[in-house]
């Protein structure tokens, strides 16, 4: 036959020597595990132990010949595996030494064309890598589904196939299944095993030039409705389409899978999504943030493949925040107060280390007049630098402004004015006053993307709520706690050319006093935003100017309205606050080291 003729040439082209030639070496991920594949022409024993100071697995292939185009593969950085060396150790023995992270316990399996070494995957998850550079550059993919529907594979994953598989050339014009399945199982060195319907489908009209043997196999299946399935030996099981979708809708396979960076229970409400209705099933356990997932073998190997692009090892973002909060008060006051006496009813004495009449008990006793009736009284000194004013006597003929006075005044002048029989008393007061308070709080915290975090310095205040019927014997108190102090919560985001999508609160806030019936109310200042950023670029989020301007003026009623005059006859009272509220961000992205 043409078919049998062109097969012939194809595999003496493809294999051309020893059919024990070591063709290519694959690390792969398998779910929670690292896979290496070594691809043979031939039958081979392997042989294999571990050493240590550093971690090293050796494998001898005995049997095979070196045929890879290179000896030693530096920088593999994937799966535990650092790199590989190979030499042909004898004549018959092949020497290959995976430089390895740390000492793993493996397993090593021997199938036709095949040895598999399997371990678990002591990093993150990891693309695939191949001797084969086509392969090296593939993400990891899981096409079990896909050839079990008989779709078409992935144009990415087929375009390295078609570089990384032996190719061939097949044409027929009249030949059954079972011989089309026997050539490629010959020509792969694979196990192929048809359905009893599929073998006998007659096979016409292909001809198929220079395409990977994988590729140009699907394509004549999908031509004859058919499908291909891979079982966990690596068998290739050949059947229609539809009994291959019925025999996946009754098989049920249980996997547990180890989620290293994201959380198992987010995962795993994900993936419930994705479960055949009233048979799949996805449960997460925190003891090792692991989930278990039952459903069809295409399902899971599909879920899979999912957990491996959602359970990604994600940068870190530092934040530097700095609140500042200036508080600026300016106080001017100034007013006179007038008292009007009768002349011989008061005195002003300026005591400068004099003596004056003021009780001591801890002085001795002295005969003075100190009442002004002729007669000496007994009294006692003490020396002062006070100035004292004795406004007594026998009337009051006039008292002004004397309840709206200057509070700790700064100026204080007294005057006297005698007309006749009274003294008019002048207190000139004066004050001016600035107050200045700056509070800056520079917090810092550092967060793993997309995750919240929050960093508070200051108190929990308790408060107590008032509940209906508060007076009665039963009455519960109930407290409630209200933060204050220097607040920062964060949430940021990475995006894919390495800025910084922010959702931010800055609060600074405090106790005052309030009303009597409330106890005390809480001041706040609050900045609240979603900005993006640059790494390391500083943004200023929040700005805030508060000023407060009070003018009060009391007087005499009449006298202090007199234009120019009328300052003389009232007390002004001048308060000027002002606030300054500046938020401040700078976000500094980490990225995860590579793993060795």
């Amino acid at each position: 036959m043409i078919a049998r003729s062109i097969l012939a040439f194809a595999l003496a082209a493809w294999f051309g020597g020893a059919p024990s030639d070591i063709r290519e070496i694959q690390i792969s991920p398998a779910g929670a595990e690292t896979e290496i594949t070594i691809v043979v022409g031939g039958e081979i024993t392997p042989h294999h132990f571990m050493l240590s100071d550093p971690p090293r697995l050796i494998l001898d292939v005995e049997g095979a010949s070196h045929s890879l185009d290179r000896h030693s593969y530096e920088a593999i950085g994937r799966g535990g595996v650092i790199r590989l060396r190979s030499s042909q150790f004898r004549p018959d023995v092949v020497r290959l030494v995976f430089d390895l992270t740390r000492e793993l316990e493996y397993n090593v399996d021997k199938a036709q064309g095949k040895v598999r070494v399997t371990f678990q995957n002591p990093g993150e998850s990891f693309s695939s890598w191949s001797t084969q550079p086509a392969v090296a550059a593939v993400a990891e993919m899981d096409l079990s589904s896909d050839r079990a529907t008989g779709s078409d594979m992935p144009s990415a994953f087929a375009a390295a196939v078609q570089q990384a598989q032996p190719r061939i050339s097949v044409a027929y014009d009249s030949a059954t299944m079972l011989d089309v399945l026997a050539g490629f199982s010959e020509f792969a060195g694979v196990s192929i095993v048809p359905n009893g319907d599929a073998a006998s489908v007659a096979v016409r009209g292909i001809d198929i030039k220079n395409q990977p043997w994988d590729v140009a196999l699907s394509a004549i299946l999908s031509a004859q409705n058919l499908g291909w399935q891979t079982t966990e030996s690596g068998i290739i099981v050949v059947d229609l389409l539809e009994n291959l979708k019925t025999r996946d809708e009754l098989l049920t396979e249980t996997r547990v899978m180890r989620i290293n960076y994201a959380s198992a229970d987010s995962v795993a409400q994900a993936l419930s999504k994705l479960v055949t209705p009233d048979r799949g099933q996805v449960v997460s356990y925190a003891g090792t943030n692991s989930i278990i997932v039952t459903d069809a073998p295409s399902v899971v190997a599909r879920m899979d493949t999912l957990i491996k692009s959602l359970d990604k090892r994600m940068p870190q973002v530092a934040i530097e925040a700095k609140i500042v909060f200036v508080d600026r008060t300016d106080v001017q006051e100034m007013g006179i107060v007038y008292d009007l006496k009768e002349r011989e009813g008061g005195f002003v004495e300026q005591g400068i280390n004099d003596e004056v009449s003021v009780p001591d008990p801890n002085e001795p006793p002295q005969l003075v007049d100190t009442d002004g009736d002729g007669v000496p009284d007994q009294a006692f000194f003490k020396r002062t630098n006070e100035t004292l004013v004795n406004l007594g006597g026998d009337a009051i003929a006039a008292l002004a402004n004397a309840n709206d006075r200057v509070t700790s005044p700064a100026l204080s002048i007294l005057t006297a004015v005698t007309f006749g029989e009274f003294s008019l008393f002048s207190f000139i007061e004066a004050l001016e006053s600035h107050q200045l308070s700056d509070v800056q709080a520079a917090p810092s915290i550092q967060v793993v993307d997309n995750a919240k975090a929050r960093i508070q310095v200051g108190e929990r205040t308790p408060i107590r709520v008032l509940e209906r019927g508060a007076q009665s014997e039963d009455a519960t108190v109930n407290v409630q706690f209200e933060d204050t102090g220097i607040i920062l919560e964060v949430q940021p985001h990475v995006t894919n050319n390495n800025q910084v999508l922010l959702a931010l609160s800055a609060e600074r806030s405090g106790l005052q006093v309030g009303l009597s019936d409330v106890g005390f109310v809480f001041e706040k200042q609050i900045g609240q935003t979603t900005l993006l950023l640059d790494d390391g670029e500083t943004a200023v989020i929040g700005g805030l100017t508060l000023s407060e301007v009070s003018r009060s003026e009391s007087g005499i009623p009449g006298l202090m309205n007199i234009p120019v005059l009328g300052s003389l006859f009232r007390t002004t009272k001048e308060n000027e606050v002002k606030q300054d509220l500046i938020i401040l961000v700078t976000p500094h992205v980490i990225m995860p080291r590579p793993l060795p």
